[in-house]
């Protein structure tokens, strides 16, 4: 199945393009994995640091290459692409930023400024092995010991990156996997995303399919009341103390359950909607773009924070991996 998206996929890049497929793996908390983040956010704050020295006194944005070269350049305790990697995301986040900001779409944004004591370790394809008995080596640079993950998986992966999930270490290794079906037909499909319907599907000399977004609507408000409930409990409290830091605890563990079901309904959702579609014999999909809709709406504080908390890019993306995996 083909999936169009105006200026992001065509229908020949897609049939070109292999999918990347994300899988997680829980691995606790380790004196080991707590100095690789640390090393990492040295490196991060160091950039960071740096970069707006040279703004303030100088008037001079130093360029990815320059930053790397002289900060990423043989920093100890990380592979030389893990660390070019670091440079990498501050400047992803900075470009981010000025493209928002020469559009004038960046009210309340402030660009990436802070230091971090954690950041996420990333390695590349060079610096990632397969053991014989199909453990992933990552590598941590010469003279340092490599991370070895008991996780046989037989297939190496082209990326992969232990971050803080929240409450512990998690590793996510990104494989390249080929399509494994054929479209049935030819048929056209239109994709119409919405807020109060997920997805308004328009199927060529067939029947129209209307996915509601009730239950999402329903996670998001019980999202923003939780929120809401803790906030003010952890502002009453002084900051800092034993009372406060419990609540704090509770705030990230409630809010990051309810994101795993908003993520896990969406997954669900696409999956059944792109089966549907490849089962009716729709051979290509067109998806609107809701491109920089967010700025150009204002219809009020809670009908604009429904807005702003539309998943539409993510429930897009989602249907066009599975869309692609499917031919």
């Amino acid at each position: 199945m083909n999936l169009s998206v105006p200026g992001l996929f065509s229908p020949s890049a897609v049939r070109q393009n292999a999918v990347h497929l994300t899988r997680k793996l829980k691995l606790g908390r380790t004196d080991r994995l707590d100095r690789l983040a640390r090393r990492a956010g040295n490196l991060w704050s160091t950039v960071v640091k740096w970069h707006w020295r040279f703004v303030d006194r100088q008037g001079y944005w130093l360029s990815k290459g320059q930053a790397q070269k002289m900060y990423c350049k043989g920093f100890d305790g990380l592979h030389s692409q893990s660390a070019q990697a670091v440079a990498d995301s501050f400047y992803d986040s900075l470009q981010s930023w000025r493209e928002k900001r020469e559009s004038g779409n960046y009210e309340g944004l402030r660009p990436p400024y802070k230091q971090k004591r954690h950041f996420k370790v990333q390695w590349k394809s060079a610096a990632i092995q397969l053991r014989d008995d199909g453990v992933p080596r990552l590598s941590n640079g010469r003279g340092n010991d490599p991370v070895l993950i008991d996780w046989p998986v037989g297939k190496e992966p082209k990326r992969a990156e232990i971050g803080w999930d929240g409450s512990q270490h998690e590793l996510r290794c990104q494989y390249k996997v080929e399509e494994n079906e054929e479209p049935k037909g030819q048929k056209k499909a239109g994709v119409d995303l919405g807020e109060r319907h997920l997805a308004t599907v328009y199927v060529e000399n067939g029947e129209n399919i209307s996915v509601r977004g009730g239950r999402l609507r329903s996670l998001r408000r019980q999202h923003n009341r939780t929120l809401g409930n803790l906030r003010s409990k952890i502002d009453r409290k002084q900051k800092g103390s034993r009372r406060w830091k419990r609540l704090a605890r509770a705030k990230d563990r409630q809010l990051r359950k309810i994101r795993n079901q908003i993520e896990d309904f969406l997954h669900k959702t696409a999956t059944r909607l792109v089966k549907t579609l490849h089962e009716t014999r729709v051979g290509t999909v067109v998806v609107g773009d809701l491109t920089g809709i967010r700025e150009r709406i204002g219809y009020g504080d809670r009908m604009n924070q429904r807005l702003h908390q539309w998943a539409y890019s993510k429930f897009k993306h989602m249907l066009t991996c599975k869309a692609q995996l499917r031919g």
